[in-house]
């Protein structure tokens, strides 16, 4: 889809195996910046996956298509198959690229204007997602004013939903040593590395605070390099991956057979793509890079997200590093909104799913914390049949206690 000039997104979008006239739109994003959701599409999420010569399609029994129409989005420009001379450089910037395109797919299928609209995401996604939402929520309040616009579409967004995203550094950043080494799956690093990491995070926390005051480039690619390097990289000698501390650093995690079969001439004729297939290029993390996207903050639009009545689920599975459950809790813990205090009034509790417990939950206010045992940084790969549970539950409104 043409966003601008030279401008060009790739989407691939699914109605619902149920009642499609009637399910909610979904918007999947993956992380990186730079990473396609096309991940979650074969991964996780999308109603196919594939052998692993990457070349035999299977049906999904846990596809989220089975309650929602499903659009997988590449973006920003230079991620995955979507391609153009003209780029982004932050979040923010890249939202107002994500609008646009949302309007013009409503231009294209009118048919699901009315429907319920919700935006999920993963890793950095959670920049992405309370950004965007946010974004959206402003704009329709400007069409419903009156304000003059070239777009008309109120997007009917209703909820959000987060996985082991990356949202608040400044919190996130401070339980790094926590799961290396005090999670439920052992230490993977030796202690006196984690004690350095705490000593070396007041620095990092003031770096933080510095670009959040300032919001300039250089000193937020300041609190970036320095947190980077100080705290969160010491993970590098655990051997161990970034993205489930229960394996190796060399094992393959996630498998990407995916890669080879839409990086096939036939595929990418039959779906339109313009370009070679990457999973993650650098590019678009170099681009964001140069204004220290990755360490601002994005809870304050969450906290603006539930104000103004949209629901927020955030979701972790436990044994991710990378954007790990204990940070994500904390700073859900911290959020200042209107009804914050029923949110911190509550606790986690047992969630069970077909007589076992699978994780813990906590809601109040319209925040909704889910932490998923077993699982790494991709929750619906890890553990598929919760996975879909909880997303059925979340666009049904349904209780996680039920």
């Amino acid at each position: 889809m043409d966003i601008g000039q030279d401008e060009h997104f790739f989407f691939w979008f699914f109605e619902s195996q149920q009642n499609p006239e009637s399910a909610p739109v979904t918007l999947w994003l993956n992380g990186g910046p730079g990473c396609s959701s096309m991940i979650g599409l074969w991964q996780e999420t999308g109603p196919c996956s594939l052998s692993q010569n990457g070349t035999t399609a299977t049906l999904n029994p846990y596809s989220w298509t089975r309650y929602s129409n499903m659009i997988f989005l590449d973006q920003p420009v230079g991620t995955g198959f979507s391609y153009g001379a003209r780029k982004t450089f932050s979040t923010e910037e890249t939202a107002i690229k994500v609008y646009e395109f949302l309007q013009l797919f409503y231009e294209v299928f009118p048919k699901y204007k009315p429907l319920p609209f919700t935006i999920f995401g993963e890793s950095y996604g959670g920049h992405y997602v309370p950004s965007y939402a946010n974004y959206i929520v402003k704009q329709n309040n400007a069409i419903q004013k009156g304000h003059p616009s070239k777009f008309n579409y109120i997007i009917p967004i209703e909820s959000i939903g987060i996985g082991n995203g990356w949202t608040d550094p400044l919190i996130q950043y401070y339980y790094y040593p926590q799961m290396a080494c005090e999670s439920q799956y052992g230490a993977v690093l030796p202690q006196e590395t984690c004690d350095l990491m705490r000593r070396n995070y007041p620095e990092c926390a003031n770096l933080i605070k510095k670009c959040e005051a300032t919001g300039t480039n250089s000193d937020c690619i300041a609190a970036e390099k320095y947190c980077q390097n100080n705290v969160e990289l010491h993970y590098y000698s655990s051997g161990k991956s970034f993205y489930d501390v229960r394996r190796g650093a060399n094992d393959i995690v996630y498998p990407d057979d995916y890669v080879k079969f839409l990086n096939t001439p036939e595929t990418r004729h039959l779906i339109g793509a313009r370009t070679g297939y990457e999973e993650c290029p650098t590019e678009p993390a170099s681009n964001f890079g140069q204004t220290g996207d990755n360490i601002r903050t994005f809870s304050p639009a969450i906290s603006d997200l539930l104000n103004s009545g949209v629901r927020v689920l955030v979701y972790a599975g436990d044994a991710d590093y990378i954007c790990n459950w204990y940070g994500n809790y904390a700073w859900t813990m911290q959020l200042q909104w209107q009804q914050s205090p029923a949110f911190r009034a509550a606790s986690l509790n047992a969630w069970n799913f077909q007589g076992k417990q699978v994780g813990q939950v906590q809601y109040g206010g319209d925040l909704t914390f889910l932490r998923i045992y077993d699982a790494g940084h991709e929750v619906p790969f890890s553990q598929p049949a919760p996975a879909l549970e909880m997303f059925r539950k979340w666009l049904h409104r349904e209780s996680f206690h039920a």
